[in-house]
């Protein structure tokens, strides 16, 4: 006879990226993310993974993941995306991080110092 609990489903993403739920400020009313701007996998899906860090576009004022090399505002990320997204339908307003302590080998692009530089509110843990 087992007596142990059976997982009867998966939820998406289960994994933790908070180090610690101390010191939390959630993004007020979501962040806007500016789908035009995500490529498409072979699938047709535009997904973002959940603990990427995004920056404001300056020309739209819409939200993309953080690329090192840009010049359109997508080099200076602020937030990090609380829950992964499929934005393949449109843009989508999500909830994110300002300030929180994060586990960085859960982050889905790499931390260097860069990255910890330009986001001085979030700790990697």
């Amino acid at each position: 006879m087992r007596l142990q609990p059976k997982p009867r489903f998966t939820v998406q993403d289960e994994y933790e990226i908070l180090a610690s739920f101390e010191v939390i400020r959630e993004v007020t009313n979501g962040i806007t993310i500016d789908s035009a701007a995500i490529t498409a996998d072979t699938n047709g899906d535009k997904i973002i993974k959940k603990g990427m860090p995004m920056a404001k576009l300056t020309a739209t004022g819409k939200w993309v993941p953080y690329k090192p090399a840009g010049t359109d505002g997508s080099e200076n990320p602020s937030v990090i995306l609380k829950r992964s997204v499929n934005v393949k339908d449109g843009d989508h307003v999500v909830g994110g991080y300002e300030v929180a302590k994060i586990i960085a080998a859960r982050v889905p692009v790499t931390v260097d110092a860069a990255l910890r530089g330009k986001m001085p509110h979030i700790v990697f843990e």
